[in-house]
């Protein structure tokens, strides 16, 4: 009887405890499904406690087994508890990972759509710091030059068609193509122009827009998009982009439609030249033609300069390479003039050289070579580094984007008007060397001939001395426009005196037309054609007869 007491004494506090263990068990395990939790219990003593009454039930069941007879325990199955099932679920990294995941949507289709989006257009453009074909360098010894040099690594930013939400962005997944421009855009001007990001902390995207999208790479999920900025990579492969702090201020469209019109007044004028040394009999030879498409490529490139800017036409691409290449072409033919003097006062005259028609049409030729085609190396130069074609003109110089873009204009123009200036100053000592002698005698064949030696061409001298001083008039107004041009482009300030120089500049081919009227050759050969315009000259030897006027003519 007392055995039997016992034995069911145990089995009764047997089940008690496995009952309190299952319910135990139960509600820990239903507390991971519990999405909305108000408070969080500490992991670690909760854990202690479960591990402490797990012993204690295992220390009472012992205890109660081991007055259980062999049969009837042999009839039971315990099953351990296992410690690492329940330490797992509770470890904190695992369920915050759990409620994030359970909390943050699968995509961005519930997050709020953000105001702003890239919408891509016909001028969208991926701005590249250095110009094609050049990457970032910042470790040269000499820190004063540009921060570019030749090319070691392409090129090859990563374009995204996205759709931006709420800290959330969607990648479209379109292939997307843009072209590049070139520059800086930051104001240099200014000690701290931009910041500086590195692909090896941020993720660096470009827009369908041609914006630059940042990403923070350490799980910020927000990101900032940019608009003034310029993308490129050094020799070593990073990724660097430059954020501008200060904007340049656009010039003011009153300046812009000042000078336009100011061009368009020397536009007529220029024609006017060109008419002249083209018709006019004593002004049309080598010199006067050269003279005239001088003043034709300034005409032109006036012209479209000022339709562009009037009108706003977009200035970049293939209208900016055409206004380059005339600019260009106009200071190359005044090489071309200046070098004509030379050869006359220093080969022809000396040595009695008269050019038949054949050679000065080759001579005329050589000319139109040089002057073509060194513009056009120019600007194929340009075209291949993917700089703007546009010059200078009434632009500042404040930004590197601007500057990088005259690379092939203000240095060229700035070498040859140098060269041009050199070889007036050979000229003038040629002139005084035949100022001094007199005449220089001919070869030395006519020197030991019995003949007579031929005379000086007095006349041509003349005509030659008086091209001269029309082209010495005509460099210094081409120099000091072209000095107001650089005060202008490299002048920090936007002064009232800058204006007035881009209106001297505007003004150029107004100035070219007086130089003409100064010179007292040019200026009674215009004359005597404008007076005498409409008669006719009769040869000698035409037969006339006299015209019987009626008192009432019908």
């Amino acid at each position: 009887m007392g055995a039997y007491y016992r034995k069911s004494s145990f089995i009764l506090n047997f089940k008690v405890y496995l009952t309190i263990y299952i319910c135990i068990l139960m509600t820990m395990t239903k507390a991971e499904y519990v999405s909305n939790i108000t408070g969080v219990l500490d992991n670690k003593s909760a854990i202690t406690t479960l591990e402490e009454s797990s012993d204690a039930l295992y220390r009472t069941f012992n205890s109660s087994v081991k007055s259980v007879p062999d049969e009837l325990v042999s009839t039971m199955i315990v099953t351990p508890i296992s410690t690492d099932n329940v330490t797992s679920t509770r470890n904190p990294e695992s369920t915050l990972s759990t409620l994030v995941q359970k909390q943050t949507p699968a995509d961005c289709s519930q997050r709020e759509k953000s105001r702003s989006q890239p919408i891509p257009s016909s001028t969208s453009r991926v701005r590249k710091c250095c110009p094609l074909g050049e990457n970032l360098d910042f470790y040269r010894e000499n820190q004063s030059d540009s921060m570019c040099d030749g090319a070691v690594l392409s090129f090859e930013p990563t374009i995204i068609n996205a759709v931006l939400f709420d800290n959330c962005i969607e990648d479209l997944e379109i292939f997307t193509e843009l072209p590049y421009e070139v520059g800086n855009p930051c104001n240099s001007v200014t000690f701290f122009s931009s910041f500086q990001y590195d692909d090896t902390e941020d993720l660096l995207f470009i827009l369908q827009d041609g914006s630059l999208l940042i990403i923070d790479k350490n799980g910020n999920e927000s990101y900032t998009v940019e608009e003034n900025y310029c993308l490129d990579q050094d020799k070593s492969g990073h990724m660097l982009a430059f954020i501008c702090i200060t904007q340049v201020d656009e010039v003011s469209k009153a300046k812009i439609i000042i000078v336009a019109v100011l061009m368009l007044v020397s536009m007529p004028c220029l024609l006017l030249v060109s008419y002249l040394h083209l018709t006019l009999r004593l002004l049309r030879n080598l010199h006067g033609w050269s003279l005239a498409l001088m003043s034709l490529c300034l005409a032109c490139g006036y012209f479209v300069y000022s339709v562009v800017h009037i009108y706003g036409i977009p200035s970049g691409g293939f209208i900016g390479y055409v206004i380059q290449f005339f600019i260009l072409s106009f200071f190359f033919w005044y090489l071309c003039i200046c070098c004509n003097v030379l050869l006359n006062i220093w080969y022809k005259l000396p040595y009695y050289i008269q050019f038949n028609k054949t050679w000065t049409i080759l001579n005329f030729g050589a000319y139109c070579v040089f002057s073509i085609t060194g513009p056009a190396i120019l600007v194929s130069l340009t075209v291949q580094k993917g700089l703007p074609g546009m010059p200078s003109y009434f632009l500042q110089g404040l930004t590197e984007s601007i500057r990088e873009s005259q690379r092939y204009f203000i240095p060229p123009v700035s070498t040859i008007l140098g060269l041009s200036f050199l070889v007036m100053v050979i000229s003038f000592f040629g002139f005084q060397r035949i100022k001094s002698v007199g005449y220089l005698i001919a070869n030395d064949d006519e020197k030991n001939a019995t003949t007579s030696i031929r005379q000086f061409d007095q006349q041509k001298y003349e005509d030659v001395k008086k091209d001269a001083k029309c082209v010495a008039l005509l460099g210094i107004i081409i120099i000091l426009a072209w000095l107001f041009e650089i005060v202008t482009f490299y002048s920090p300030g936007n002064e009232v005196y800058l204006l007035l120089c881009d209106m001297i500049n505007g003004l150029q081919g107004l100035w070219i037309l007086l130089i003409f009227l100064v010179v007292r050759r040019r200026r009674t050969i215009i004359l005597r054609w404008w007076y005498d315009r409409g008669t006719h000259t009769i040869a000698e030897g035409t037969e006339l007869q006299p015209v019987n006027k009626t008192e009432n003519p019908t």
